[in-house]
Formats: C-alpha cells, sequence, structure tokens
C-alpha cells in the first residue's frame, strides 16, 4: 500500500499526480543467420509475472539498440483502452496482438502474429514480463519478429504495431464476458540497413517497457496482447474499482467507507512533447461545505492470466492516495470536490 500526501490551493483545482512518470521506452535489435544455424541460435529464457516463471524461446538479448516510440499511437491506444476502462464498451471483434512492417528496396514486407516461431514462415511472437522495482510496476513486451522463408529482400525501416485489450467479464469458469480490444496501431519505428538473403533468417527483437508505474496508477496502463494471454478484469469483479471518497466530516474515510464518492467517467488524452498526457477528472458531490475537504483516492485492479503457470491466475494490486483540499468559500451551502488525476506517460 502506497499512501501519499498533497495539498493543492483551491476547492476546484486539479489534484495532478505528476512526480510519478510512467517511462515508455523501447529497444530493438535485428539479427540474419544462416538457416544451418537456426537449432543452435533460440534459446530458452525464462521470465516471470510476479511469482511465476515460464520460459521463453528467443533470440539473445544483447547489444539492443534505442528506437523511436510512436507518440499519436500509443495515445490512441491509451484512449481506446481508457474509454473501454470508463464505458465497458467497445470494439469487441478479435484485433491482431502484433505486426512488424518492413520497408523494403521493392515495397513492404508484413510480419504478422503467430503466437510461436515456425520454420518456412514469417510471424511475430509477444512475450510478456511483469515484476515489481522499488514499489513500482514493470511491464516488458518482448516482440520477436522472424522470416524463416527463403524471401530475400533489403530493409531501410521497421514499424512495430499493436494492440491493448480488457476483458468485461468474471473470473474464468464462473461466468461468460468478452473481451473489448483497441484498434492495432504504430508504436514504435526504427531506421535499419541489413540485406536478408534467400539462404538466411531473419529475426527483429523489440522491446516495450512501461516502467516506474506506481499501483495507483497501473489501471490506466494499457494492457497489451501476448502469448501470456494476461488481461484486465473490469466487471462482474467488486476487487476491480476506481474509486475517490471525501471526507464530509460525517463519514467513515476509509476504502469501501460510507463517505461520498466518485469513479472513473471522462477523460482526455493529448500528446505534449515525447509525452502522452492522461486527464481523468472525478467530481464527488459532497453536501455542506468542510474544513478542509480530505479526498481519498482507492485503486484496486485485478488482472488473470491463463497460459502461465496452468490454470487460470489472478493478482491484484490495492493502494491509496491522500489529499486535502482548502476550505471552501464561506457562505456556501452544497459543496462539489473536482480531482484531475494526471499521468505522463514519457517515451524515450
Amino acid at each position: 500500500m502506497i499512501v501519499r500526501k498533497r495539498k493543492v490551493n483551491e476547492m476546484s483545482q486539479k489534484l495532478v499526480i505528476d512526480k510519478e512518470i510512467v517511462k515508455v521506452k523501447g529497444r530493438v535489435k535485428t539479427i540474419t543467420i544462416k538457416k544451418e544455424e537456426f537449432d543452435k541460435f533460440l534459446k530458452l529464457v525464462k521470465l516471470r509475472i510476479l511469482d511465476k516463471e515460464y520460459e521463453a524461446l528467443m533470440p539473445p538479448l544483447d547489444h539492443m539498440q534505442k528506437n523511436t516510440i510512436d507518440v499519436n499511437g500509443l495515445m490512441v491506444m491509451i484512449s481506446q483502452y481508457i474509454s473501454a476502462l470508463t464505458t465497458n464498451s467497445g470494439n469487441s471483434g478479435g484485433i491482431t496482438p502484433a505486426q512488424m512492417v518492413l520497408t523494403t528496396q521493392s515495397g513492404t514486407v508484413t510480419l504478422t502474429y503467430t503466437g510461436s516461431v515456425n520454420s518456412n514462415t514469417q510471424g511475430v511472437s509477444v512475450y510478456l514480463q511483469v515484476f515489481e522495482d522499488n514499489g513500482s510496476f514493470v511491464w516488458q513486451y518482448y516482440y520477436v519478429g522472424y522470416d524463416t522463408t527463403n524471401a530475400s529482400y533489403t530493409a531501410s525501416q521497421i514499424e512495430l504495431y499493436a494492440s491493448a485489450y480488457i476483458y468485461t467479464g468474471c473470473f474464468p469458469g464462473t461466468s461468460v464476458g468478452g473481451a473489448y480490444y483497441t484498434n492495432i496501431v504504430r508504436i514504435a519505428y526504427t531506421n535499419v540497413s541489413f540485406t536478408k538473403s534467400a539462404d538466411s533468417y531473419l529475426f527483429i527483437v523489440w522491446l516495450i517497457q512501461f516502467q516506474n508505474i506506481p499501483p495507483y496508477a497501473i489501471l490506466f496502463v494499457p494492457v497489451l496482447q501476448s502469448n501470456a494471454n494476461i488481461t484486465l478484469y473490469i466487471a462482474c469483479n467488486s476487487s476491480t474499482s476506481y474509486k475517490i471518497y471525501v471526507n464530509n466530516n460525517n463519514c467513515n474515510v476509509t476504502c469501501g467507507g460510507n463517505c461520498p464518492s466518485g469513479g472513473l467517467t471522462g477523460f482526455l488524452t493529448y500528446v505534449k512533447g515525447d509525452s502522452v498526457i492522461l486527464e481523468v477528472p472525478v467530481m464527488v458531490a459532497i453536501g455542506q461545505g468542510v474544513s478542509p475537504a480530505e479526498i481519498l483516492i482507492c485503486s484496486t485492479a485485478q488482472y488473470v492470466y491463463s497460459n502461465v503457470g496452468g490454470n487460470p491466475t489472478a493478482f491484484t494490486t490495492s493502494s491509496q492516495l491522500n489529499t486535502t483540499l482548502s476550505p471552501p468559500v464561506s457562505g456556501g451551502t452544497f459543496y462539489l470536490a473536482l480531482a484531475t488525476i494526471t499521468l505522463t506517460f514519457e517515451t524515450s
């Protein structure tokens, strides 16, 4: 549990979470090998989702180079993801988890998600790792693109496309539900210079990482589709919530208490420089004026994954954020507490 206290100056001023900035970075490498080297090239790597380990067959991960994060594509993904989160609706049609588009001397080559590395084909596989670092979460997505065909071409650029999703049902096996998907959008790109020959195989390893995610903000970070099949559950589940409680001096100021409360409704996303800004306003009617107006933000998120460690497994994160607003203007009889939670996705 993380509890922080901040002071803002006016009743209607923003409560801005601006010191914990979610870092979004990408690293990429391309490798061509002779076909006869394939059997000794891929290695089993141990990845983990918190306390669960699983093995992934991947190329070497050393010497990866910085890429460029597409902030406009990231904004589209975040907007569609938060829309599904706040409305429990959206695009229910299945969207491919990932694609890589290579610009070559004669056009484009598209590698589409297959879930594993196969012979004599082209595709993309996605492996996920989740862990905690100094009280914050880190989500790592390893995209492995491959071309094990006889194709030959010279590439000058690679683009990475991905999609996120939310599940609006109960824990698997207890109720029927459905997923809402974002569009597949470009989230990163890089310039390259390599030639794939007919007698060689191509591998592309791409790491997309969300880091420095405080527990109270994990709900706002898109869950990208991956082989691990992990997803956020937002309906039929009372433990998944985000509420703001306001002390009116006549209630129990605790998560799940009887203080006036408000939840997530609207939101705003926009690009500012190399960052995507997400603003979520919350308004709570607190009745007569109070002094001071204490705000308690309670966040709980449950994630379920079914392809790691056997049976469906869940992990839940909960946290709180406390702050106070200065007393309202004297003489009033009814007041609204307005807080705007602002989260910055800073790319590098």
